[in-house]
């Protein structure tokens, strides 16, 4: 272009700007000749500036004015106002200048910004905002708290402390802060919102096991516990589980909440344990302190046979019993005859009067285990003692066995060394009274099974009546059945069978 056009198109740019009484922001491209180029030419009422790649100028037309902006691709008319408005114009505002681009939030009103959408503590945070670029007639601001803010004006500050604003404390969980600009035509700007994500509470310890002051067996025992944070969850690396001072390995599940623990200084006796958690917020819960007793060390003690003695000339005798646990204490003891045959338990006493041995003559032992509070069982103690039995043997002679219709039964009895007194008894009656009888009859019994037994007796003591010592330890007996047996093979009843044979 030549530069005389140049010239006469800037100056009437110019005389257009000052006869509308308009401010023009003009993005002109650039344009070149043969010896210089215009880059940008501009000029405002009130004071402009009109530059270009080889000179400055600067031009004052009228008084600075204030007004709406208007804005193209090329350029922005600001419409001057010097005591009357530029007939014909509106000054519709676009919305879009009323939008905020910046919003932020800090714990305290002085200090670190906090991170959006990330788990913290804080539940009053304070929020900032800066007012519209484009926008100088903003009436205030509207905000909401989860939720969208409406189109009246809230506040006409560029923050909002939610500790002094009645707004808080939050509870724990994910919230949304939002804020728009509202102008003085009541036109509103587009939301602007920032997530915040508060979790005050530490962790919870559902459950754990095994519990305070259980008793345990077991050379590395296994602790468990189940822990939960509903808001930002259990950080695993936080874990920690202390045997009597010392760290365990420990398996933490963020799935499940599942925790597991081996290992550890355990000690025979009490030990101490301490469950340490906290979430990724970084709440720490206080530690779980608990204690249990581990006791993997069992009874030890001893058995006497009546005192110790050689022999007995009875079945029934007294067992001494001495046992000691040096944790957790002796609570039970097994008892046998014969080890093949199992043992019963009884609860552990220092006296076991009437214990019955096999009644047989001839060495007899008895067995004992004894059982702690933990569980443990001893290995098993023995004492011997020869039986030379007093009393005699009993032996049924005749009497019902198995099936018999008759409904009465006779009994007859004896014993080898002559000279005894009998006491009997038929199904569930009580023993009758000792008699030299050798047999009894009972009438009338009522169909089923029947049990009946008989036992003898003999005074060799020197004292007055029947002594335990002096009767058979082991009854004679006898079982049957009042009835009829079932035949095994049944003939089938019903017309005779007719055969044929063709010739």
């Amino acid at each position: 272009m030549p530069r005389q056009k140049k010239q006469l198109a800037f100056l009437l740019l110019f005389s257009i700007t000052q006869s509308l009484n308009y401010s023009i922001t003009a993005f002109a491209a650039v344009s070149k000749g043969s010896s210089q180029s215009l880059d940008a030419a501009s000029a405002n009422q009130g004071g402009g500036t009109s530059t270009s790649s080889q000179f400055r100028q600067q031009s004052s037309v009228g008084e600075a004015t204030a007004g709406v902006r208007l804005s193209s691709s090329g350029f922005r008319i600001i419409p001057g106002f010097l005591g009357a408005s530029l007939s014909g114009f509106t000054g519709v505002v676009p919305v879009s200048d009323l939008d905020l681009t910046v919003l932020y939030a800090r714990a305290e009103p002085v200090g670190a910004q906090l991170s959006p959408a990330t788990w913290q503590r804080d539940n009053d945070p304070v929020f900032f905002w800066e007012p519209p670029v484009a926008a100088p007639d903003v009436a205030g601001y509207s905000y909401g708290i989860d939720t969208v803010p409406d189109n009246t004006v809230d506040t006409t500050s560029l923050s909002l402390n939610i500790a002094t604003s009645g707004s808080g404390p939050w509870a724990d969980g994910k919230h949304t802060f939002s804020v728009k600009a509202i102008n003085t035509g009541g036109k509103a700007g587009a939301p602007i919102s920032i997530d915040i994500w508060v979790d005050t509470t530490p962790p919870q310890i559902v459950t754990y096991a095994p519990s305070p002051g259980v008793l345990i067996n077991t050379l590395a025992p296994a602790i468990s516990a189940t822990v939960s944070d509903v808001s930002s969850g259990v950080n695993k690396l936080a874990v920690s589980l202390l045997v009597n001072g010392s760290t365990t390995s420990v398996l933490f599940s963020e799935a499940t909440g599942a925790l597991t623990a081996t290992g550890g200084a355990w000690h025979e006796g009490p030990n101490s344990l301490e469950l340490r958690v906290a979430d990724l917020a970084g709440n720490t819960q206080a530690p779980l302190v608990w204690s249990i007793t581990r006791d993997t060390r069992p009874p030890t003690g001893l058995l006497l046979i009546n005192g110790n003695a050689d022999i007995t000339t009875s079945a029934y005798v007294t067992l001494g019993v001495t046992a000691s646990d040096a944790t957790s204490g002796v609570v039970r003891m097994l008892l046998s005859n014969q080890e093949q045959t199992g043992y019963i338990e009884e609860p552990y006493v220092a006296i076991r009067a009437l214990w019955m041995l096999t009644p047989i003559r001839g060495i007899q032992s008895v067995y004992v285990k004894f059982v702690d509070q933990a569980g443990n069982v001893s290995e098993p103690i023995s004492d011997q003692i020869e039986l030379a039995l007093l009393s005699p043997e009993t032996v049924i002679t005749s009497g019902p066995a198995g099936f018999t219709p008759n409904r009465s039964a006779a009994f007859a009895f004896m014993c080898p060394e002559g000279g005894c007194l009998f006491s009997f008894a038929f199904d569930n009656e009580a023993w009758s009274a000792w008699s030299s009888s050798t047999s009894v009859t009972r009438e009338g019994l009522p169909f089923g099974n029947h049990y009946f037994r008989v036992k003898a007796a003999k005074e060799v003591n020197g004292t007055e009546g029947i002594q335990l010592d002096e009767e058979d330890p082991s009854p004679a007996e006898r079982t049957w059945v009042v009835g009829v047996e079932s035949p095994i093979f049944t003939v089938p009843k019903g017309p005779p069978i007719k055969l044929w044979r063709l010739e």
